[in-house]
C-alpha cells in the first residue's frame, strides 16, 4: 500500500472513529475500502468487457470461452483452478442439450488447519440472453448516468466483478491467507442448476459459511429468505389435418394447450406465496394445418415445500385431463430448488453484514423475503449458513432494462472484503500468525486445468 493511501486511511480512521455506529472499524478495514474504491474505473471496465461477451445458458461456445477468463483471474490470486467441461443434459425441446462448464477454484489458508475457517463463494456466469439477442452491450443509462445497462450487468456479472475485487484486495492486504476459500462458479444457474447442483451441494458440505454474489435490490436490500422454484414443460400431442377438415379429422394440440394454460395460471395463490407463470408457448407447423403438437414452459415459485408439492400434483392433474378429444399431454419437470427459510445463523450473517455496511458509511436497509431464487437455497438446504445478495445493487434482471448502480461495484466489494476479513477471525484460540508477504502483482499464474464431468440426467 502506498504512503499516501496509508496516510489517508489513518486520517479517515481517526475521523470516522468518532461515530458510535462505526466504533468497530479499524485501519485495515479502511485500507481495504480505499484500495477498492481507487479501482472503481477498473471494475467498470472489467464489467463492460464481460457484459459484452454473450454467455446465455445455451450458448455453450460462449460459456466455454468465458470460463478460462475468470479462471485466470482466480489463478492470478493463487487459487488452484479447474474447469469442468460441459456435459449432456436431458432437456425437453432442446436437442443435444449440454450444461455449461463449472469453474472451481480453491486456496488454502497459511495458518494451522484447525484454526482456519472454510468459506464457499458462489456465483454463475450464464445469463438469460440468447446469442442473437439485441441486448448485448454495456452502456451508460442515458436517463441516469449513475447507472449502467447491459445483459447480466447485475445478474450476475456485476457480482463476479465484486467477488474478484474483494478477493484481490484481501490478497494484497495479506488477509486472504487467513481462511480456506472455495469459489464455485456455474453456468447453468438460469436453467435451474440441473447439472451443477450435486457439485454445489458437495462443496457446501465441506464449508462452514457460504456467500452468494447474486445482486441486492437497488437500495441495497438483501435476501433473508427466498421462495422455492420448480420448472416444468407441458407437451401436448394432437392429430394433424387440413384446416378445412378439422371438425372431422384434426384434433388441435394448441387448443388443448390453451385450455390448460388458463387452468395453470389459475393455480397462483398470492396469499400462500404460490406463483405460476407460463413463460413460453409454441406449436404447430403452418397456418392451414391443424397442429399436432404444442408445448409450454412453466415457472413455479412457492414459499413452503408443502405448497410446492401440492401445486406439482395439480399440474400433473391438468396434464392428465383431456381438454380436446383426441389429444394427450405429458409433464416434465420437478421442484429443483427448495425454499430458503429464515434461520438464526443467516440472521447472524445479515447482522454482521449490516454492521460492516454502516461502519463503512453505506446505507443498510432491512433484509427482505425474495421470490427470486439463488443457489443459496441449495447450500442452505444441506445445512450451510449462507448469505445471499452479496453482489451489485441494481434491478430489471432478465429484461432489456437490466441496470447496475455503478458506484455499488466498489461499495459492495469493500463490504464483502471487510466482512470476510472479520469472519475469518477465530472465535478463540491462539492469535493468527503473520501471513506471507502481501501480493504486489499477479505474477505467474497457476495453470487452469480441465476436468471431467458425468452425464447429467433430467
Amino acid at each position: 500500500m502506498g504512503v499516501a493511501r496509508a496516510a489517508f486511511a489513518a486520517l479517515a480512521f481517526v475521523l470516522w472513529g468518532a461515530g458510535a455506529a462505526r466504533a468497530q472499524l479499524d485501519a485495515e478495514d479502511l485500507e481495504l475500502r480505499v484500495a477498492i474504491e481507487e479501482r472503481q474505473a477498473e471494475l467498470e471496465a472489467q464489467l463492460a468487457d464481460w457484459v459484452g461477451r454473450n454467455t446465455g445458458s445455451w450458448n455453450t461456445a460462449g460459456l466455454e470461452a468465458f470460463a478460462p477468463l475468470i479462471g485466470a483471474e482466480l489463478a492470478s490470486l493463487g487459487f488452484e483452478v479447474s474447469i469442468e467441461p460441459p456435459a449432456p443434459l436431458a432437456y425437453p425441446d432442446r436437442k443435444d442439450a449440454r450444461t455449461g462448464p463449472i469453474v472451481l477454484a480453491e486456496r488454502r489458508a497459511f495458518i494451522e488447519p484447525e484454526h482456519a475457517k472454510h468459506f464457499l463463494l458462489l456465483g454463475h456466469f450464464d445469463t438469460v440472453f440468447e446469442a442473437d439477442s439485441p441486448f448485448q452491450a454495456f452502456a451508460l443509462d442515458p436517463n441516469d448516468p449513475a447507472r449502467a445497462l447491459g445483459p447480466g450487468v447485475t445478474d450476475m456479472k456485476g457480482g463476479l466483478v465484486i467477488l474478484l475485487a474483494a478477493l484481490r484486495a484481501l490478497a494484497e492486504s495479506g488477509d486472504l491467507g487467513r481462511f480456506d476459500v472455495t469459489v464455485l462458479l456455474n453456468s447453468d444457474e438460469e436453467i435451474g442448476s440441473l447439472g451443477s447442483r450435486p457439485r454445489i451441494e458437495a462443496e457446501a458440505r465441506r464449508a462452514q459459511l457460504g456467500f452468494v454474489f447474486e445482486s441486492a435490490r437497488v437500495g441495497g436490500e438483501m435476501s433473508r429468505s427466498s421462495a422455492g422454484v420448480g420448472q416444468f414443460y407441458l407437451a401436448v400431442t394432437g392429430v394433424a389435418a387440413h384446416a378445412s377438415s378439422a371438425a372431422t379429422e384434426g384434433h388441435s394440440a394448441i387448443v388443448a394447450l390453451a385450455r390448460k394454460v388458463i387452468a395453470i395460471e389459475s393455480l397462483s395463490d398470492y396469499d400462500r406465496g404460490v406463483l405460476l407463470n407460463v413463460g413460453t408457448i409454441a406449436g404447430g407447423t403452418k397456418r392451414n394445418i391443424v397442429p399436432d403438437h404444442a408445448g409450454a414452459w412453466i415457472d413455479l415459485r412457492y414459499d413452503e415445500l408443502s405448497a410446492g408439492e401440492e401445486t406439482q400434483r395439480r399440474l400433473e392433474a391438468i396434464a392428465r385431463a383431456v381438454d380436446v378429444p383426441g389429444t394427450s399431454a405429458k409433464l416434465w419437470g420437478r421442484l429443483h430448488r427448495p425454499p430458503k427459510v429464515e434461520s438464526p445463523a443467516v440472521d447472524e450473517l445479515l447482522a454482521a453484514h449490516r454492521r460492516v455496511t454502516r461502519e463503512l458509511g453505506y446505507a443498510s436497509p432491512e433484509p427482505v423475503h425474495s421470490t427470486g431464487v439463488t443457489d443459496g437455497s441449495l447450500t442452505g438446504a444441506v445445512g450451510l449458513p449462507t448469505l445471499d445478495s452479496m453482489g451489485a445493487r441494481g434491478g430489471g434482471a432478465h429484461t432489456e432494462r437490466e441496470f447496475v448502480v455503478r458506484a455499488s461495484l466498489a461499495e459492495r466489494a469493500a463490504i464483502a472484503a471487510v466482512l470476510l476479513r472479520r469472519l475469518s477471525r477465530p472465535a478463540s484460540g491462539p492469535g493468527l500468525p503473520t501471513p506471507p508477504a502481501k501480493l504486489e502483482s499477479s505474477g505467474p499464474s497457476p495453470a487452469v486445468i480441465a476436468g471431467s464431468r458425468p452425464v447429467v440426467g433430467p
